[in-house]
């Protein structure tokens, strides 16, 4: 794949972009181990996030009225060993156990595609910043800066941010339904040789 071209991105003051949201635990009896499950049910139906450093920062599930949640977000994960400074799109509802917080555009963003390319220029800007013995705290974070692609006003595009994901998207499925062609050993009309 082609490297993206940079040529057109400014840098922006994450805290200029970005509001952190203050996402609390309802239950007042809560208990970790009750309460939260490694894996979806219907009554453990919220993802939430933490110091994880895969599956997206979602280590377990809580049920949805135990825990304030939001869409269309991003996932800083705050402390731990490896994910300090993990960045992760969230486009479906979403709370926090601990570890880590929600962060969610002041533009209004419809397309989760948007949220995946901020994840990763944002994870970009500060995974190298912070450790374990340094936290991944928001206070720290939004006086940061991180370059995304802008328009000709200086704002911001999150229309390009958009197209490039959608067109990164295509040429990924692309690839995978080629190699489920090959894998099911499939025999090309020119030369009737199986491929």
């Amino acid at each position: 794949m082609n490297k993206i071209n940079t040529s057109q991105w400014c840098k922006f003051e994450i805290g200029k972009l970005f509001v952190k949201l203050d996402m609390k635990c309802l239950n007042p009896n809560f208990n970790k181990k009750w309460d939260v499950s490694t894996e979806p049910s219907d009554e453990f139906n919220l993802p939430l996030v933490n110091a994880k450093h895969f599956n997206n920062g979602i280590m377990y599930y809580g049920r949805d009225k135990d825990f304030q949640s939001a869409e269309m977000t991003l996932d800083v994960v705050k402390n731990g060993a490896i994910a300090t400074g993990d960045v992760y799109a969230q486009p479906q509802r979403t709370g926090v156990l601990w570890d880590a917080y929600l962060i969610k555009p002041i533009a209004e963003i419809k397309s989760k595609h948007v949220l995946f390319f901020l994840a990763t220029c944002l994870q970009k800007a500060i995974k190298d910043k912070f450790g374990y013995d340094d936290k991944c705290i928001w206070d720290k974070v939004k006086k940061l800066s991180v370059s995304l692609p802008a328009t000709k006003k200086g704002e911001p595009n999150f229309a390009a941010m958009d197209g490039y994901m959608k067109n990164l998207e295509k040429r990924v499925k692309q690839s995978i339904d080629l190699l489920a062609l090959v894998k099911g050993g499939v025999t090309t009309e020119k030369t009737g040789n199986t491929i």
